[in-house]
């Protein structure tokens, strides 16, 4: 709903974290994991029983901006608000929640390696601040949503219960990033990442409308666009008209008795509309885009690098090969996976693609393997870094587990590397032995200190690195092999990322903000001695350059440049003889260190286990509508039976419930029907504590209609025509294994449940028959099912539907009759047992082509078989495309329940037996990426794809002369 997001690949992508992250790879936590919960006047703070310290920290942060924010914002939400802390993901993120009850979850990984996120005062501050704005925000209502909420409690829905929830996101990220920066010395608006991102667009053209901006659009910079331009448009608007403005902005927004008129709220707020005041931060950002030209040409001549690499979208740590016959970059052009492409040094055509589980640091071991940090599930709940040998034929060697492991550094001699170790919060750097991956403490973790792209000096004698320390000091320092600190290269609040010795080891390479745009710097650097020489500007660029590296041969700097449609690499010559000195670091920067009683407050109280009740309370209700049950007209024997509804419309209420860890979940819902007398509900729950498997139990009951009959009294008279409603009870119980991966999914599950079914005859007057009796209207059976399934399938941000990859699954089930009479076992009518199996499976190939998309093959079958004398004529159904889930738009195209036999151009049920199957293939292209919406309005036209496909199936059998079972195969849809 409302998230940070930053990737442990340190390149404030924003857009990445939801598009590589595969699945909920970083939003299931371990629920068997060992939790406590420590409870303030406004939070429960639930964190892993080894991060206490952090969890005070947390809870401490946390009613720091409650105060904060009361004051400043809005009034605060009622009732205790829920912050879970986890270490189970090498990611640093936050997401909020305000159902079933405000929570937020926070990732407690530090981002000191991220461009746009680096910029903290303490990335516990920042994070809570930022999600419990959220928080502040989507629970505002106006008067409609208090009443609605009074009755129905938390539903689901944006307005009128939760108009925030429904606006465009640059509205809500640019809220919570701009009160996480107005609380510090630091965060996003007041750092230059942002400013990046708006300049140069505005540099070259392509600066967002505001229709666009509240668009979800892959087109760069894709996710990142609702903080960037969100953030500051809010920063624009606030030091223009007040900075209490924001508050009731926010109550107009939640007050609208017609809503997400934003316009109007801006109007009430500010005293003019948004889309006036968006155009005139526009110019005023164009005005200032164009005079940074002017203080760019005060530190030097401007640099026009040699562009390496065109339309990449994301070509980031380009390196050379030892023999420097190679370049290597990590890519993401959102058509393809995500993966390191390796071309020439100056350019040309891609020798090589491997793909990549995101967007991967490495470093090469030799001319011919790579060294690469990715993220792979630990367990069905974890994901953590490890380290891989790869190479460019596509071989793959893993190198660690668990080991959380990123951005290594390889020594030379290929024999050992220096990485980053997460955990706790923290991280350390560690030695690691390239033969068995076996790792020791380099420097140690701390609380307050965290470590990010440690580069090994040519001679093997010294690692420099990234280093943050509190206050949003991150600055570039370079270790002995003791881990003490011998030279800091510098001491300030510029963002020092990514350094790079040169061949000789004489200099260090980095990327600065200090001129508040970023670029290339350099110095001489003597560690033996813990001399430092002048700091050099490299680049001078107008957009942006970071993750600088020099080829071996000493004649390149290659870097990525920033530019308005994404990271491209570039070099520049290596000439220090032209490099100008940097000036000192931007006022922008001056701030005073953090005081250490700030930094090491925590709050107090007794720490107890993890409860899930106040979590796992419902907390809402939904009303319920089915409609009328009718049947379908059948012709039998030249009679023909019009459809006719056997059950009136049914009304009810459902609600659910999760734990904060996802121990348990659980689901209930009840109907009435308007005539009959008649009700249906279920329940159901599932529990997750064990780990692995997920125990699930669950019961239900249902009413349906088992199709129209034809009766006769005695022979001669007139046919009757008769109803038949089937009354279907069931209790069961499941386990499933799950093995998710970051490049498969693989699920088993097994079930066993008992099923009753009461049948009821009605006659013409939809009464019950006094004429026509059943012999056995009750039926007990047994229910075994175990279900396989298995995907690889994935797509790109461009993308619309899987594109790569396979997924497929099979179902096998046994259903056998209990307590019939031996005379009575194998008869179709008394005997209702069946074995049947379903499998289904889908491929998608992608084609390359022209377009913003790949062009796209993609092909489905499904199959069914049932045997047994409860096997009849409708046990399959074959046609129609409700719900169609699957190649075109992965979306539901009509509504309703997906159909498992669809063929699209025929009504449900054409076709139907024991036997069935169908089959489609497609072949689905790019029309146009639009990537326009409608002013301020929350409505965006992202892009169009078009297909062309083409379906057909069949179902029949069995073929008995027995009324109502027979079902001959007919011609093929």
């Amino acid at each position: 709903m409302a998230f940070i997001k930053a990737t442990a690949w340190s390149v404030g992508l924003v857009a990445l974290a939801t598009t590589l992250l595969p699945g909920n790879a970083a939003a299931q936590v371990p629920p068997d994991a060992p939790w406590r919960t420590l409870t303030t006047e406004h939070f429960r703070v639930t964190f892993p029983e080894s991060l206490e310290p952090l969890g005070r920290r947390a809870a401490q942060r946390a009613e720091r901006a409650w105060d904060q924010l009361s004051q400043a914002f809005v009034d605060p939400p009622g009732g205790r608000i829920d912050i879970l802390l986890t270490d189970h993901a090498d990611v640093s993120n936050g997401y909020a929640q305000v159902r079933p009850s405000n929570r937020i979850t926070i990732f407690a990984r530090p981002p000191a390696d991220d461009l746009g996120l680096g910029y903290f005062d303490d990335w516990m501050e920042l994070v809570v601040t930022h999600e419990l704005a959220h928080v502040f925000h989507l629970d505002r209502t106006g008067p409609l949503g208090r009443v609605l909420r009074g009755v129905f409690g938390r539903a689901p829905g944006p307005w009128p219960f939760f108009p925030g929830v429904g606006v465009p996101r640059w509205t809500t990220e640019g809220m919570a990033t701009w009160y996480e920066s107005y609380f510090s010395e630091a965060g996003r608006v007041h750092g230059t990442y942002h400013e990046m991102v708006v300049r140069t667009a505005a540099l070259e053209g392509r600066f967002a409308s505001l229709d666009q901006a509240g668009g979800e659009s892959p087109v760069w910079p894709g996710g990142l666009r609702a903080y960037a331009y969100g953030s500051l448009f809010f920063d624009h608007l606030l030091e223009k008209h007040g900075r209490e403005r924001m508050g009731t902005f926010a109550e107009a927004v939640a007050g609208q008795w017609v809503p997400y008129r934003l316009d109007a709220a801006g109007r009430d707020a500010f005293g003019t509309s948004l889309s006036e005041e968006w155009r005139a931060w526009r110019g005023a950002v164009e005005e200032a885009a164009a005079a940074s030209r002017s203080a760019a040409l005060g530190h030097g001549p401007l640099t026009e690098p040699e562009p390496v690499t065109r339309g990449a979208r994301v070509a980031l740590y380009p390196r050379v090969s030892p023999d420097g016959g190679t370049l290597a970059y990590a890519a993401a052009d959102g058509r393809d996976d995500t993966q390191l492409r390796l071309v020439a040094p100056g350019g040309g055509r891609v020798t090589a693609k491997i793909r990549t589980n995101g967007i991967a640091n490495f470093d090469w071991m030799d001319n011919d393997r790579l060294l690469v940090s990715q993220l792979e599930y630990d367990g069905p709940y974890a994901t953590f870094g490890d380290l891989y040998v790869l190479d460019p034929d596509g071989g793959s060697r893993r190198l660690t587990r668990g080991a959380r492991l990123s951005q290594p550094s390889v020594a030379p001699g290929g024999t050992w590397a220096v990485a980053v170790e997460e955990g706790a919060g923290t991280n350390g750097l560690v030695r690691v032995d390239l033969a068995t991956g076996a790792t020791t403490s380099l420097v140690a973790p701390d609380p307050d200190v965290h470590w990010s792209f440690p580069a090994v000096s040519p001679d093997g004698r010294w690692v420099a690195a990234s280093r943050w320390t509190p206050g949003a000091f991150l600055d570039v320092v370079v270790v002995d092999l003791d881990g003490v600190v011998v030279v800091e290269v510098t001491r300030d609040r510029a963002v020092d990322l990514y350094p790079a010795w040169s061949p000789d080891g004489a200099w260090l390479v980095w990327g600065s903000d200090r001129t508040e745009v970023p670029n290339i710097l350099a110095a001489p650097v003597d560690p033996g001695a813990g001399r430092v020489g002048e700091v050099r500007m490299v680049t001078n660029v107008l957009t942006g350059a970071a993750y600088p590296t020099v080829d071996p041969r000493g004649r390149w700097i290659h870097f990525s440049g920033y530019h308005a449609d994404g990271w491209e690499a570039e070099r520049v010559p290596w000439s220090p003889e032209g490099w100008p000195a940097a000036p000192a670091p931007s006022s922008r920067f001056d701030a005073q260190p953090r005081p250490v009683a700030v930094q090491e407050a925590r709050a107090e109280g007794e720490v107890q286990g993890y409860s899930s009740v106040p979590t796992l309370l419902p907390t809402y209700w939904e009303p319920l509508f089915r409609e009328p049950v009718r049947t379908r007209t059948v012709r039998s024997g030249g009679h023909t039976i019009p459809g006719r509804e056997v059950l009136g419309a049914s009304f009810g209420l459902q609600t659910s419930g999760h734990d904060l860890v996802g121990r348990h979940s659980w689901t209930a819902f009840g109907r009435v029907f308007t005539s009959g007398d008649r009700m249906e509900g279920g329940a159901s729950w599932a529990y997750s504590g064990l780990g692995t498997p997920i125990l699930g139990f669950g019961g239900s009951q249902f009413w349906d209609d088992d199709g129209p009959r034809l009766g006769q009294r005695e022979e001669g008279a007139p046919l009757d025509t008769l109803f038949v409603l089937e009354r279907t009870r069931n209790v069961s119980v499941s386990l499933t294994f799950p093995r998710p991966r970051w490049r498969s999914n693989l699920a088993l599950s097994l079930s066993a449940g008992l099923l009753w079914e009461h049948r009821e005859l009605l006659d013409e007057d939809l009464r019950p028959s006094e004429i026509y009796r059943f012999n056995r209207p009750e039926s007990r059976y047994s229910d075994f099912r175990a279900t396989l399934s298995y995907t690889t399938a994935r797509g790109g941000a461009f993308q619309t539907g899987a594109a790569r990859g396979f997924a497929g699954f099979v179902r096998g089930r046994v259903r056998s009759h209990l307590s019939l009479a031996d005379s009575l076992v194998g008869e179709p009518g008394p005997d209702g047992s069946v074995d049947d199996v379903l499998a289904q499976v889908r491929v998608f190939h992608a084609l390359g082509g022209p377009g913003f998309a790949s062009h796209v093959l993609a092909f489905r079958g499904s199959v069914g078989g049932a045997r047994g004398p409860g096997a009849d004529a409708g046990h399959f159904e074959v046609g129609g495309a409700s719900g169609v889930t699957e190649l075109l738009t992965g979306l539901t195209l009509f509504g309703g329940s997906p159909l498992f036999f669809p063929v699209r151009g025929y009504a449900e049920a054409t076709r139907y037996g024991r036997q069935a199957w169908s089959a489609s293939a497609e072949y689905r292209f790019p029309l146009a990426l639009v990537d326009r919406g409608v002013g301020a309005w929350p409505v965006h036209l992202d892009r169009i794809t078009g297909a062309l496909f083409f379906d057909a199936g069949n179902a029949w059998g069995p073929e008995l002369g027995i009324q109502g079972y027979q079902s001959p195969r007919k011609a093929t849809l």
